[in-house]
């Protein structure tokens, strides 16, 4: 007997419908085998984190939940209380790093003394004995990526660290970490980072020497085939059928597996299947109809709200009207096609369509589109827009869609009821 929501839907815990794809699961098995780090991208709810619950076990990995706040000092800090690694006294130092200040931790911690070749040089060392134990006590600064190396090495670490949600991070600690990936992995000790974005290559862009020194891990694309293989394994386990509606639904989702997975639980609920039936159950057009609406429902309240946070701001009673750059790009966005939108707004193009409808189209520069694509994700994040909907792929020089759910939203939403529900910046009504 198994519940509906543990066959289909989005979950942190790994559902029983989840299959394994060549061209993504064989690539990330071969990455454990190798020492080198691996990266896991894509756009949200497309199956990072289950690829990962899939194929390591919580005894293989530590893991750091990052968040906008989070910094180095935070993780490694982090990675060193789940190792049970003792520090005894701690205090706050500053060091300088290419000419620029880093806050660090300066601590004495007490780790087991295992011996070994090392013995005679560990000897010399601050050592002590505790229930028949030896341990040492070594100083360290907890900000740095060779100290804390060097610590995981000396308490026999052999585990993966996953850097759940690195996207959330500032720019400027995601640069921090690119650069230490490079020191950790010296010493073998190696991440597994789950990021949103579409781009290739996105942290070699911060630090070139990990070209060629990570495996990348593409989630999507989702293809036809992988999606129906979902609902075949569903089949036994819940006795529903989606023989007659599996193509109707894979066309809502647009690729997107987190919201092919919600239709097919909600579809079922429709069709009042809460557990394994006893008889089979012939999903119908009118079941997925109604769990379509329900997803919409709950897709459109967040996307809405996250749309005018996103476009807001503030006028400065000193200055004339803003340009209002992100309140244009959402109203250029409704108006797009599906299909453009799917592929990206090119750069060029998006600025020409935002100057044919701004009040100070002359004012539109080159310039000021580049600093809103620079900010792109980081404007979102300082507006707790979580996960980001929009980021700027460099290597197409496009704005792409990274919450796999507004797709969704965007075909089936009224929008010109959604654009119109959207206050006026300031100076425009």
């Amino acid at each position: 007997m198994r519940l509906t929501n543990q066959v289909y839907g989005v979950s942190n815990d790994l559902i029983d419908t989840y299959i394994e794809r060549i061209s993504v699961d064989e690539i990330f098995l071969k990455g454990l085998q190798k020492n080198k780090h691996i990266i896991v991208y894509g756009a949200s709810k497309q199956g990072k984190t289950a690829l990962t619950n899939k194929h390591l076990t919580e005894q293989d990995y530590v893991k750091v939940n990052c968040s906008p706040t989070s910094t180095t000092l935070d993780i490694y800090n982090s990675i060193a209380r789940q190792l049970n690694i003792e520090i005894i006294e701690s205090h706050e130092v500053t060091t300088t790093i290419g000419g620029e200040a880093k806050i660090g931790l300066k601590a004495k911690v007490r780790i087991p003394f295992f011996g070994g070749a090392d013995a005679e040089t560990e000897a010399s060392s601050s050592t002590e004995r505790e229930n028949g134990k030896s341990f040492r006590i070594i100083d360290f600064n907890l900000a740095l990526a060779q100290d804390l190396s060097e610590l995981l090495k000396k308490v026999k670490f052999k585990k993966r660290i996953i850097l759940e949600n690195f996207h959330y991070l500032n720019e400027d600690i995601q640069k921090q970490l690119a650069i230490d990936l490079r020191i950790f992995e010296d010493y073998n000790i190696l991440f597994i980072v789950l990021g949103i974005w579409r781009e290739k290559n996105r942290l070699a862009q911060f630090n070139g020497d990990l070209l060629d020194r990570v495996i990348e891990v593409p989630v999507e694309p989702w293809e036809r085939g992988d999606l129906k293989k979902i609902v075949a394994e569903g089949l036994p386990l819940l006795n529903t059928s989606f023989t007659n509606v599996v193509d109707y639904i894979i066309d809502s989702c647009f690729d997107s597996v987190g919201v092919f997975q919600e239709i097919c639980k909600e579809s079922c609920y429709a069709a009042g299947v809460n557990e394994t039936s006893e008889h089979l159950v012939e999903i119908t057009t009118d079941n997925v109809n109604e769990a379509i609406e329900k997803k919409l429902e709950d897709y459109s309240s967040r996307h809405k709200r996250c749309l005018e946070s996103f476009i807001e701001q503030k006028a400065r009673s000193s200055q004339e009207i803003p340009l209002y750059i992100p309140y244009y790009f959402v109203k250029i966005l409704f108006q797009e096609s599906i299909e453009n939108i799917f592929q990206g707004l090119k750069r060029k193009p998006l600025q020409e369509k935002i100057k044919l409808i701004h009040h100070r189209p002359d004012d539109v520069r080159s310039s000021d589109m580049g600093y809103f694509l620079k900010n792109l994700v980081a404007s979102q994040r300082s507006k707790n827009i979580s996960p980001p909907i929009f980021d700027f792929d460099n290597s197409t020089s496009s704005i792409k869609i990274i919450d796999s759910t507004f797709y969704f939203f965007i075909k089936n939403c009224d929008r010109d009821e959604v654009v119109g529900d959207f206050a006026l910046p300031e100076g425009l009504d």
